[in-house]
């Protein structure tokens, strides 16, 4: 894959900046980067705080070929991708909470939120956003306690076009691999590095769960507080915009 970066200084969002390039017809591989959003999104609608040039924050636009049943597996392609590419860029060794957030010494040091253009049943394209806390050595709350970043577990600056180089090399593989493997070919490398078996999970129900396994179809497996083992989409799931919200 060839990658096009486009670096901002500030923008709203680098998931917003990128929708409006692939509504435009951009190529896949054109990767936005920030050193700073005004409105940053995580996952389920959640706000994505940074401090302004301590984070690596960018999105990378990907067209897959493969059916739109399999899209919602790139959440984890990426976890898996970004965890890796911090362990050669930092040295460290960061665990994948499922379903795609990144943990060093149990705090959070990496989100992931993917965002897919759907136009009826057809597959558009997807929007990986990764947002990476690098030099951060405080956090505000609530994220005191639950955060952490690469300075903080390494005792070192961090080199942002370095970390970056590392995030898109691992991507370029992993995606490669899904491309013709599906995430089945993936499972045993994103299962070593996660937190599973014994991730505690919220069930479709709104209760808690015990996460199992994840299946070779990307599906996690949980045990229910009645012995159930159930099948969980939507932790994985690719959040979904419409075709014409993605074009605004």
């Amino acid at each position: 894959m060839n990658f096009r970066i486009h670096a901002l200084e500030v923008t709203d969002s680098t998931q917003a900046e990128l929708g409006r390039l692939a509504a435009a017809g951009a190529r896949e591989g054109t990767v936005v980067t920030a050193r700073h959003q005004r409105a940053g999104r995580g996952r389920r609608g959640h706000d994505w705080w940074d401090a302004p040039g301590l984070s690596l924050l960018c999105s990378v636009l990907l067209r897959p070929t493969a059916s739109p049943a399999t899209v919602p597996q790139l959440s984890l392609v990426a976890g898996l991708a970004v965890a890796e590419a911090l362990a050669a860029s930092a040295g460290v060794a960061a665990r994948i909470r499922w379903p795609n957030d990144l943990l060093v010494d149990g705090g959070k040091v990496c989100g992931i939120l993917a965002e897919a253009t759907t136009d009826g049943a057809a597959a558009g394209p997807v929007i990986l956003g990764i947002g990476i806390n690098l030099d951060q050595t405080e956090f505000p709350e609530p994220l005191r306690g639950r955060a952490t970043s690469l300075r903080l577990a390494t005792g070192r600056t961090q080199d942002p076009d370095t970390v970056l180089a590392a995030v898109l090399d691992r991507l370029a593989v992993r995606y490669a691999a899904w491309q013709t493997g599906g995430f089945a070919a993936l499972r045993p490398a994103w299962l070593a590095l996660s937190t599973l078996p014994g991730q505690v999970v919220r069930l479709p129900d709104g209760t808690a769960g015990e996460a199992v396994d994840v299946a070779a179809d990307g599906v996690l497996l949980a045990r229910a507080s009645d012995g159930r083992v159930l099948r969980i989409v939507s932790g994985a799931a690719v959040e979904e915009v419409t075709a014409h919200a993605a074009r605004h």
